[in-house]
Parts: C-alpha cells; structure tokens; sequence
C-alpha cells in the first residue's frame, strides 16, 4: 500500500467514515426522503385521479345542463303551445258568447219590430175599415148596415178561398194585417188543419196566402193583380 502512496490506516478510516455516513443516511435521511417522494407520488396519483373525477363530473354537469336546458325548452314549448290554445279558446268562446249576444239583440229588435208594426197595421186596419165604409156610403148614396159592411172588409182581409179547406194538417196563413183570435179559430176551422201558424206581410194588400208543404194557395189582392197584369200583356 506504501509502495502505491496509500496510507492504509488513513484509507481505512476513510471506509469506516464513508460507512458511517452511509448508515446514517440510510437509517436516519433515506426513509424520509423515500416516505416524501412516496407521499408525493401519492399526492400527484391523487391529484391526476382527482383531476379525472372532476372532468368526468363536468362532463356529467355538462350533459345533465343540455339535458335541462332541452328539457325547460321542450316544457316551455308545451306551455306556450297549452296557452295558445287556452287563449284561442277563451277568444273562440268570447266570439261566440258575442255572437249569441248579437244574434238575441237583434232578434229581440226584430220581435219589437215586429210587434210595432203589427201594433200599427192593427189600428191602421180600423182605419181602413172606416175610410171603406166611408167610400161606399158616398157611392151609393145611402148609408148600408153598418155591421154587414164591416163584415164585407173584414171578409176582404181574411177570406179562405174554397180550394184552401183540406190543404194539409200544418198550414202556414200570411194576412196583410194582424189577425184577431177568433179570425184565427175560425180560419183554423176552415181549413181543418191541426196546425197553422200565421204570419203578417203587409206587401200583399189583402186576402190570404196559405202554405202547406209545396202546396201555395196565393188568395191575395197582390196575387190577383200580379195574375191581371199578365193578362194584359
């Protein structure tokens, strides 16, 4: 050892130190740099696992946020659609609670007017009756019974022509003018209909125009003239 410049007992001491060293880093200084870079191995294995979790549960909030968001549209579009339809049906019900209103006030009106005019062709008929009997007296010069000339005007508004009796068991009569319940009775009797509705149409003048089906039996002064005019054509 001489012969090659090593002092054997320095290189010796030199082993026993190294050694010495060596042990106390491993015992003492080796473990806990061991245990800290396990324990940071752990923290980074942790934190990628964590990391992973958290993209998986912002891809799981992601899709359940589209889902949400598909389904408040789908429930949005449901109620605009539920009320569009409760609108269009309170509109629809409105038009037609409007409409029926319309429809009773102008039947109402129609009624009203119908009696007013019936009211007026009723006093109008009293004074036709009077100017006739009037009339006659100064053509003849004398004055007739009263009640037979009465009777002949009446007879003028509410004859029933011979080919009318037996026209059906429903007839519908037109007057020129109102008549009165026992003209009524009475051409009901006539015509030995089980029913017969009347109505008022002052545009015939006088006479009668009687209805049953198809069947028209035209007794008016309208008819007449309209029948006289052709024939002189």
């Amino acid at each position: 050892m001489d012969a090659l410049g090593i002092n054997l007992g320095f290189f010796i001491a030199q082993i026993v130190n190294f050694l010495i060293v060596f042990l106390l880093l491993w015992k003492g200084v080796w473990p806990k740099v061991t245990k800290m870079l396990d324990e940071r191995a752990e923290r980074i294995a942790q934190g990628l696992e964590d990391a992973h979790a958290a993209e998986e549960k912002l891809a799981n909030a992601e899709r359940e946020r589209e889902e949400l968001l598909h389904q408040a549209r789908a429930e949005g579009q449901k109620f605009i659609e539920e009320a569009r339809q409760r609108a269009e049906e309170q509109a629809k019900q409105i038009l037609a609670e409007a409409r029926a209103e319309a429809d009773k006030i102008r039947a109402q009106a129609h009624e009203q007017a119908e009696e007013e005019r019936n009211r007026i062709l009723s006093e109008a008929r009293e004074d036709i009756v009077a100017l006739a009997m009037a009339a006659a007296d100064r053509l003849v010069g004398v004055t007739l019974d009263e009640a037979k000339q009465r009777a002949i005007i009446n007879e003028f508004f509410t004859a029933v022509p011979p080919e009318a009796k037996g026209l059906g068991d429903h007839v519908t009569v037109i007057s020129a003018v109102p008549l009165t319940d026992e003209e009524k009775s009475q051409i009901q009797k006539t015509l030995g209909a089980k029913d017969v509705a009347y109505q008022v149409d002052p545009s015939i003048l006088g006479g009668l125009i009687l209805r049953a089906g198809d069947k028209v039996v035209d007794a008016s002064v309208r008819g007449d003239l309209l029948a006289l005019a052709q024939q002189l054509q």
